[in-house]
């Protein structure tokens, strides 16, 4: 009997032992089965994530083809200098689809100031100046280079701040604009929609289509201005003139208001120019282009009509207006003392006047023009250094 017992006992213990291995045999197949799983369903999250990231990149990618072009033509278009910082900040928006960009152009002390943006505080625009030297936005002035944060704080551990984050913006970007080897301005861009280090291409893109634009634009414009200036006495000329004519004309009659040019020419001028030389002609044309420019009102347009010839167009001026500004001018002139190198005594310089009214006197430029010269013509042949009224033109002799 106890051999029984014992025997029954030895084999619950071994059916025991037996269920106690199977059981940990399969926890442990469960465990790295579940193990595997786990792998498994990490490599497919990876897989996931990957292809998530290739359908952005995808998508990306095919936006950017869509906008390029656009940003291209839009660019490539003919704008005023003073119109491009609007269009450059609304590019960067679409661009990157940022929360903020704020545009701040170069001064000629080298400061840098806030002139457009877009989800900054209005009251920026034209009165945040940011120094050129300090934190990313001093980077991006000294190497002429896009600077991003990340990179920037990887570079410089705890950097210190521009004025731009001091006033509540902290950029994910700065991207200069440089022309001709000098950053003109600077676009700092903050709460972008996307990376932007994969878009460091297209920021460098843009920067140079806002810089070739910038170039442009201001070529154009100093071509214009030369065009439209006078070198002498640095007055616009006689192009300017008419086309400035179209501009106050049209608003004149928009408005009813009067409008007035008063035409002078240096009396005697080339016996000037004989006794003296021409390098004192010259500076009697200088003196008298400043001598008009100081006392003309803010309205209105100082031009060398032409050789010793000087027209002012007098917007919201009548007859009575005009004549009396132009015969005060022709009196203080006469009393303005003329000094000659070489001479003893100051020379004494006279000028004298017509004038016509728009519209009783010409509704075109050339007839306006050609009623004040035909006063000037009658002042000079009544004893010069006087203005005359609006004259009949006739034929001179």
């Amino acid at each position: 009997m106890p051999d029984l017992l014992v025997g029954a006992v030895i084999c619950v213990v071994a059916l025991g032992v037996g269920f106690l291995s199977g059981s940990a045999y399969r926890a442990s197949d469960l465990r790295k089965k579940g193990e595997a799983l786990e792998e498994l369903n990490a490599k497919n999250r990876d897989l996931s994530r990957w292809l998530q990231e290739f359908k952005d990149i995808h998508a990306r990618d095919s936006e950017i083809a869509t906008l390029i072009p656009s940003m291209v033509r839009r660019l490539a278009e003919r704008h005023p200098s003073d119109a491009l910082p609007r269009l450059a900040v609304r590019l960067t928006k679409e661009l990157f689809k940022t929360a903020q960009v704020a545009l701040a152009v170069a001064k000629k002390d080298g400061s840098l100031l806030v002139t457009e943006g877009v989800g900054i505080p209005p009251a920026w625009k034209g009165t945040l100046a940011l120094s050129p030297r300090d934190g990313m936005i001093g980077e991006a002035m000294r190497d002429k280079i896009l600077v991003l944060r990340e990179e920037h704080v990887a570079r410089r551990g705890r950097p210190e701040l521009s004025d731009l984050e001091r006033a509540g913006m902290v950029p994910d970007a700065v991207i200069p604009i440089v022309v001709e080897e000098s950053v003109v301005a600077i676009l700092a861009v903050a709460g972008s929609a996307g990376r932007m280090d994969r878009d460091r291409p297209f920021a460098s893109m843009l920067a140079d289509l806002v810089a070739n634009a910038f170039q442009i634009s201001l070529a154009i414009e100093a071509l214009e201005q030369r065009a439209m200036t006078d070198p002498l006495t640095g007055l616009y000329n006689r192009a300017y003139l008419a086309d400035r004519f179209l501009v106050e004309s049209r608003r004149a009659r928009n408005y009813g208001f009067p409008m007035s040019v008063a035409l002078f020419d240096i009396d005697r001028f080339k016996m000037i120019n004989d006794r003296y030389g021409h390098p004192t002609g010259d500076a009697v044309l200088r003196k008298l282009a400043s001598f008009l420019r100081e006392r003309a009102r803010s309205t209105d347009v100082v031009v060398r009509y032409g050789g010793e010839e000087f027209a002012i167009l007098m917007a919201t001026a009548d007859s009575g207006v005009v004549f009396e500004q132009a015969d005060r001018m022709r009196a203080e002139f006469e009393k303005t003392p003329f000094v000659v190198p070489g001479q003893a005594d100051p020379i004494r310089v006279t000028i004298s006047g017509g004038v016509a009214t728009y519209p009783k006197d010409g509704q075109t430029f050339t007839d306006l023009i050609a009623v004040a010269d035909a006063g000037l013509y009658h002042a000079k042949e009544n004893g010069r250094n006087q203005v005359s009224g609006p004259r009949p033109v006739e034929l001179r002799p």
